[in-house]
């Protein structure tokens, strides 16, 4: 095989290479525009819980709201609640944190 040959080759090999990242480019914007949505629902859910996290009056003020307006079994959901932040205090200080 001559060089003309090898480089005519290595051109041909080039746009299937090309045609295919294509192709793939193609399937990842649909397989993220699938999760689209769910991953910006996500995101607001985080920065929720890290508003909450800065501004722990305001998550006391809705306990307290909800104390009034709900009498009936608040202290079980504030039980639940404080168990579901300790969870996630010890999740995030464990190695195990995606965050790090």
């Amino acid at each position: 095989m001559n060089y003309r040959e090898q480089m005519a080759e290595i051109m041909r090999q080039r746009e299937r290479l090309l045609v295919r990242c294509e192709a793939q480019r193609v399937e990842i914007s649909a397989l993220v525009s699938r999760w689209e949505k769910p991953l910006a629902l996500a995101d607001r859910a985080i920065a929720a819980v890290g508003y909450l996290r800065e501004h722990p009056v305001v998550l006391g003020s809705l306990v307290a709201l909800l104390a009034v307006i709900q009498r009936r079994g608040w202290w079980l959901w504030a039980r639940r609640g404080y168990l579901l932040w300790r969870s996630y205090v010890a999740f995030r200080d464990s190695d195990a944190g995606i965050a790090g």
